[in-house]
């Protein structure tokens, strides 16, 4: 009975020692932002200045492609 107990706990340990190293070993996901979405940013319509993202939290305006104004 003991070694079944034994068993047991060894093939759990042996599970998630492959679940994290699976972890680690993924793909990184496709959903990262860029370099370029982590700049700062003025937004042409309400002239806020918007530290991080793609889309101004105040007006809803997208990022420009050339960086915005003042930049």
């Amino acid at each position: 009975m003991t070694y079944l107990l034994w068993l047991f706990f060894f093939v759990i340990i042996i599970f998630l020692g492959g679940v994290f190293h699976w972890s680690l070993k993924r793909e990184p996901t496709e959903g990262k932002l860029e370099e370029s979405d982590l700049e700062e940013w003025n937004c042409p319509t309400c002239s806020f200045t918007v530290q991080m993202g793609t889309e101004c939290i105040y007006c809803g305006e997208r990022k420009p492609a050339a960086g915005g104004k003042g930049q």
